[in-house]
């Protein structure tokens, strides 16, 4: 088994990061993430969070001889996540779908306001990769390999939600400039 942990400090207030993570797929860093499909969103009238379950389509840059054993480089993530305006906090979880009897990969996020800079958003994250050990000698390696490119993925989802955040400003700098008469 494998554990993954990183954090990183947005430089933008939590509702603008929360509204950025919406907003993140399709962006040009991360051209694996394929497709997102929202299953489920709702509104908890009491707490006013809202819980959304979403699929995910990824495609994966995987050796021709692992498409080959497996059928294709395309996988499905289930993520379950929940924002509480109240708390200001926006937590992820999320698991693969496919080969999770083989590879399974758990991952949990969290967005919330900086207590030392409530302009700011603390983003932490955690996953953990498990390979079955139906793959016995090659468990190890199976389980570096993927935990090499969920760091890579990472990164790039990290500069794609900054990518996000970019033009979400440029927007809303675009409304407040007064409009020149015709």
């Amino acid at each position: 088994m494998r554990l993954f942990e990183a954090s990183h400090v947005f430089k933008h207030d939590w509702a603008t990061v929360s509204l950025a993570n919406w907003r993140k797929y399709p962006n040009d860093q991360t051209p694996h993430v394929r497709h997102v499909e929202i299953l489920n969103q709702e509104v908890d009238e009491t707490t006013g969070v809202l819980r959304t379950e979403r699929l995910i389509m990824v495609k994966q840059n995987v050796p021709a001889l692992v498409r080959k054993i497996f059928g294709g480089d395309t996988s499905y993530v289930l993520e379950y996540s929940e924002v509480d305006p109240a708390k200001q906090t926006l937590v992820m979880q999320s698991q693969n779908m496919t080969f999770s009897n083989l590879l399974s990969v758990g991952e949990h996020i969290v967005y919330k306001p900086d207590p030392e800079n409530p302009a700011h958003t603390i983003f932490t994250q955690s996953a953990q990769l498990k390979a079955s050990t139906a793959l016995y000698r090659f468990a190890n390696k199976v389980e570096d390999m993927c935990w090499n490119r969920f760091q890579d993925n990472a990164h790039f989802g990290k500069l794609g939600l900054e990518q996000v955040l970019s033009m979400i400003l440029a927007e809303r700098q675009a409304m407040t400039m007064p409009q020149a008469s015709e």
